[in-house]
């Protein structure tokens, strides 16, 4: 092998290395959903953004689907479609913290249980929900938690067995904490959940994701929480 041949494979080499160098780094987390909204938020009067709905697309539909719930009440949205809890911790600051409310609730954990981007272990899943709410207690925000809401089997992850059994584990264990820890827990599980612990017919189009019907419960559950926490 001659010594310009050797240049130029050492050349070729640092060429490619330098492209994947210079491709940006994947936001796992999704800090750039709300980035330039969050900015917006920020600037608004305090009775504009009370409260944060931190979730996953439960929430983010909430908002779409009944956007006057949050607009006329001074509440906002900051769910992301498909996300865990882990991901949902990342970009807890920027997303809850940083906007300075007044409460969070925090709605998280089926999509751990749905195998969305990692194997499911509940220790760690309710740990990052617990994480996250020490997070906004120690910078004074107040703690709303709620139950993951029923579904029985996910559609998009039919390998899933024992749904239920599993999120009934994982309330438990959330709703337990918050009462040790002087939080407060929205129940939206018993409101919405049949006799099986699946969603009531009429209240999810395919078994886990709420329609105007089922939000409309949620909010029947969770805003006397709110009022109660903002006093």
């Amino acid at each position: 092998m001659n010594r310009r041949f050797c240049v130029l494979v050492v050349l070729v080499v640092l060429a490619g290395f330098a492209g994947v160098m210079a491709q940006p780094a994947q936001d796992w987390a999704n800090f750039e959903r709300y980035q330039l909204d969050n900015q917006v938020v920020k600037a608004l009067l305090q009775d504009k953004r009370r409260v944060v709905f931190m979730g996953n697309s439960i929430t983010e539909n909430w908002v779409r689907r009944h956007k006057q719930f949050f607009e006329q009440n001074g509440y906002v949205g900051r769910g992301i479609s498909g996300q865990t809890t882990y991901q949902m911790l990342l970009r807890f600051y920027d997303d809850v913290v940083s906007l300075h409310p007044q409460a969070v609730v925090i709605n998280a954990g089926t999509n751990d249980i749905a195998l969305n981007n990692h194997v499911y272990v509940e220790d760690r899943t309710f740990r990052n929900i617990t994480l996250m709410a020490q997070i906004a207690r120690d910078n004074g925000i107040k703690v709303i938690l709620s139950s993951i809401t029923p579904c029985d089997h996910y559609i998009w992850r039919p390998q899933v067995t024992d749904v239920v059994r599993k999120i009934g584990s994982l309330n438990a264990r959330i709703k337990a904490y918050a009462k040790k820890n002087g939080m407060e827990y929205v129940d939206y599980f018993s409101a919405m959940a049949d006799a099986y612990g699946a969603m009531r017919k009429g209240l999810s189009d395919e078994g886990c994701h709420p329609t105007v019907a089922g939000y409309e419960i949620m909010e029947e559950q969770v805003q006397p929480i709110i009022k109660k926490v903002l006093k």
